[in-house]
């Protein structure tokens, strides 16, 4: 239970790792992506990294969490009904939205409050 405790403050360093990742292989390797998923992404695949690398980075800082959580919501959740949509699912948009709903969770965020949005008193 400790060790969970230890966790929790940090956790969103996973999520938001991975997903930085993700988009610079996109910006780096966007021929061989191309290749292994067979999808008609060619000339959007450098754009698309741009997005998810914006979004992982609107994420990490508190002022901003909770609208970087909902484009990652939305952009994870494209992806998988992309990939369900041309018949290969793919287990990593899932077990991403897992861990940054975890990690939302766990930092103690609120959608509606404790952002840029809410009035401060």
């Amino acid at each position: 239970m400790n060790l969970i405790k230890k966790i929790k403050p940090h956790f969103f360093w996973l999520p938001t790792i991975l997903m930085i990742a993700d988009a610079i292989l996109k910006l780096l390797l966007p021929d061989f992506l191309v290749e292994h998923t067979h999808l008609n992404f060619q000339n959007r695949i450098i754009w698309i990294g741009i997005i998810e690398l914006c979004c992982a980075l609107i994420y990490i800082f508190p002022v901003t969490m909770s609208i970087g959580f909902f484009l990652i919501v939305c952009y994870w959740g494209a992806a998988m009904g992309i990939s369900i949509n041309n018949e290969q699912f793919n287990t990593f948009p899932l077990l991403l939205l897992i861990c940054f709903s975890l990690s939302f969770h766990w930092r103690g965020a609120s959608i509606f409050t404790n952002n840029m949005f809410s009035k401060k008193e």
